[in-house]
């Protein structure tokens, strides 16, 4: 089950990256942006956007050990939103050994944080 989710993660982060280098490219960000704002939908779309960065940066925050590693892990997600999202669970996936080690990190395994290749 951890590499699927690891192979999904990895597939969300590559179509992220295409769709933001797309838009760079042919977008205005300025323009949209406000025009987003001025739709009922736009507005919906980015409180549940950071609604959903918000319930991922507790679990980040719970999962991690070094409080330090978990904001910066939370600062990327506001910056970048779910492709930083995808990026951590990608990276997090691939060190865990299981759905609980995903999950829970050292948290509920009694690990040591120091332990090099931990989450």
């Amino acid at each position: 089950m951890v590499k699927i989710v690891r192979w999904v993660a990895w597939l969300a982060v590559g179509l992220m990256t295409l769709a933001i280098a797309l838009a760079s490219v042919n977008g205005d960000f300025g323009a949209e942006g406000s025009a987003l704002l001025d739709l009922a939908w736009g507005r919906v779309t980015l409180i549940d956007l950071y609604t959903g960065i918000l319930l991922v940066s507790i679990w980040v925050w719970w999962r991690e050990a070094r409080p330090g590693r978990a904001a910066l892990w939370i600062g990327v997600f506001v910056v970048t939103g779910n492709l930083g999202v995808a990026l951590y669970v990608a990276l997090a996936a691939g060190r865990a050994g299981s759905v609980i080690e995903l999950l829970a990190g050292t948290r509920l395994l009694g690990g040591d944080p120091q332990t090099p290749g931990r989450s």
